[in-house]
């Protein structure tokens, strides 16, 4: 699979999954009928952390894959590591924030830093070698 590939099929993933956040959070703002903040619902205000920070993440994580694409990354194989790694993160995550399980919350924000950082450091590989 070549970089480019690899960075639109992840980037799919993480849109989908960031919209299926969002329709969590515009359902439990129906049930509600809370147009803004989340009123004191514990439930929606795990909600809209959840969404948030899965789209903090991503965008960091989205803005590196496009930036090997546009090197055309001699690591593929390593990448597609780090974007699986990356997505499984984010998916633990939310079923730990979304289930007020700290300690799933915690292991994937560790892993998703470290797959942050993975990608980080193929970037300035592919970057300062080529």
């Amino acid at each position: 699979m070549s970089t480019l590939n690899l960075a639109a099929t992840t980037l799919v993933t993480l849109a989908l999954l960031l919209t299926a956040l969002s329709l969590h959070v515009s359902r439990l703002r129906l049930r509600y009928r809370q147009t803004w903040g989340d009123g004191g619902h514990k439930d929606l205000a795990a909600a809209i952390r959840t969404h948030g920070n899965t789209l903090e993440q991503s965008m960091l994580f989205g803005l590196l894959l496009l930036a090997h694409a546009q090197l055309h990354s001699s690591t593929p194989g390593a990448l597609a590591v780090a974007c699986a790694g990356f997505v499984l993160a984010r998916l633990l995550y939310c079923m730990g924030a979304l289930t007020r399980r700290l300690a799933w919350r915690q292991a994937a924000h560790a892993f998703t830093l470290l797959t942050q950082l993975t990608a980080t450091a193929l970037l300035a590989h592919t970057a300062w070698t080529a």
